[in-house]
């Protein structure tokens, strides 16, 4: 019995010390994702490309809006040409030069998406840095760790596994799409993102650079010296629960703070208007406060938006109804490019089925064969009435990079209607209207990769407006790494100077 025992103990040692010689050492690298390493056939790299450019073409409202056809039809035959040289393509190469290419069309709401697979190895594979951090003047500082983590809040990152992070991020920035040319709008979410989880960095660059299980971060100090930490990678999971300098709101109903500033003035700081995960009636949260605003008598209103990329339409709205005194249409038109698209429809989904075989009655044709939405189709070209406790005081909006798409517009209405002093820094989106509302949603068929194609072009009800920009502060009152070492806030500093000057 013993010697048979002890055979069996010597063929599992052999067996182990066999399959060891197979799993990753500690540190080695670790792929972004097995699905990703697939490799696609140069014909399977065509029939997904041809889709793309016909739809797109098709579909898009804004396609030749700030890029000329010859351009954008290049960029999609370069990827093929790739791909014959090549001899084919992995699925993660691919996600990476179809988001290249979708970024050539300045829309911020057109963008790719990974496949399910590759989707749910990022969720469960520790392939992010185990910190959160804010890209300020091109530099980088932590703003989120956990209790166990080795780096400290405002600590700033010079160098990821012995690269400048400089560097790594002009490797990456170029992904993130933009409306226009609002190139600044780019700024928050290289470091952190919802759309691309975790933020260029960390999305792309671990597709691009294939990352280690550990990760070495170089760390100026206070002082001046250079410290060199090495820590594991974390999974999705783990980073989105770090804690954060910042705001983390992702429901328009956690997203309301509501402060008094003296006898006469008030704060009101609304960090997102999504409001259809967990949606709620804006009218429920905006009454209360501008109730009290007018019951106390207070003259002066700070509306801080910085944190806003924007989210849906009666979140904003309402808000704009608690802001005007008199009644404004907000959008004046909504477009579209076309009404046929049998034959790629069984490729596409969206969330209101109507799209997929839309009603020609609600739609008016237009004289460059594309097609305006009836108003009496929507509420988006309703016009706004003010609420019976809308606000008429002196308003002060807070502006930054990262206002784009619905906070935009909203932004734009108040600028046109001479309602607001805006304080902060340049936004994205479009003053004149984004490509946006309802979004299609392309699978592609051999990799699976899917896309987001806007269906509609919006008009904003605006006076005047710059090609391809946003909002133009009033004011530019932008952060810095002085003011943010220093826990400074220039744009509200300078809104409550505003205050006190007009007392």
């Amino acid at each position: 019995m013993f010697m048979q025992r002890a055979f069996i103990s010597k063929i599992f040692v052999i067996l182990l010390l066999i399959l060891s010689s197979f799993l990753p050492a500690q540190g080695a690298q670790t792929s972004a994702s097995s699905y990703g390493e697939k490799i696609l056939t140069t014909e399977q790299i065509k029939t997904d490309i041809e889709l793309l450019k016909k739809t797109y073409k098709r579909l898009h409202p804004g396609y030749t809006r700030y890029n000329d056809l010859a351009t954008l039809e290049r960029s999609w035959d370069e990827i093929t040409t790739t791909a014959e040289q090549d001899n084919g393509m992995s699925i993660t190469d691919f996600y990476l030069r179809i988001q290249s290419s979708l970024t050539l069309i300045r829309c911020d709401h057109t963008k790719a998406n990974l496949p399910k697979a590759m989707a749910k190895e990022r969720n469960e594979n520790p392939i992010y840095l185990p910190f959160k951090w804010r890209w300020i003047e091109q530099r980088a500082f932590v703003i989120g760790v956990d209790a166990e983590n080795k780096l400290s809040l405002l600590d700033e990152v010079v160098a990821i596994d012995g690269r400048d992070i400089k560097e790594l991020v002009q490797e990456v920035e170029h992904y993130i799409p933009v409306d226009g040319y609002t190139e600044w709008s780019r700024n928050p979410g290289i470091s952190d993102s919802m759309e691309f989880m975790g933020g260029a960095v960390d999305h792309f660059g671990t597709l691009k650079w294939k990352n280690k299980a550990r990760v070495t971060v170089s760390i100026k100090t206070s002082y001046g010296d250079i410290e060199e930490i090495n820590m594991p990678r974390i999974n999705y999971k783990e980073y989105r629960a770090l804690p954060n300098l910042g705001s983390d709101a992702r429901n328009f109903k956690d997203a309301v703070i509501f402060e008094r500033i003296g006898d006469k003035a008030a704060y009101l700081r609304i960090d997102t208007f999504v409001n259809y995960r967990e949606t709620v009636d804006p009218e429920d949260i905006y009454k209360p406060i501008f109730k009290a605003i007018k019951q106390e008598k207070r003259d002066v209103l700070i509306l801080d938006l910085r944190n806003n990329g924007g989210g849906s339409s009666d979140a904003s709205m309402g808000l704009f109804a608690n802001l005007i005194a008199e009644k404004m249409q907000v959008k004046t038109d909504m477009r579209v490019n076309t009404l046929e698209f049998e034959d790629i429809r069984p490729h596409l989904w969206t969330w209101d089925k109507r799209a997929l075989d839309p009603n020609r009655i609600g739609f008016s044709k237009n004289d460059d064969g594309g097609y305006s939405l009836r108003s009496w189709f929507t509420d988006d070209l309703d016009t706004i009435k003010p609420t019976k406790y809308a606000f008429s005081g002196k308003l002060i909006a807070l502006t930054s990079n990262s206002n784009s798409s619905g906070s935009t517009n909203l932004l734009s209405a108040l600028q046109s209607a001479g309602r607001v002093t805006m304080v902060g820094e340049k936004t994205g989106g479009s003053k004149e209207g984004v490509t946006a509302g309802l979004l299609f949603t392309l699978t592609l068929p051999e990799s699976k990769i899917t896309t987001r194609v806007p269906f509609f072009r919006y008009t904003n009800n605006v006076k005047s407006f710059e090609l391809g920009m946003g909002v133009t502060p009033d004011i530019y009152a932008p952060m810095t790494v002085e003011a943010f070492l220093r826990s400074g806030d220039p744009a509200l500093e300078t809104a409550k100077q505003l205050i006190e000057i007009s007392k």
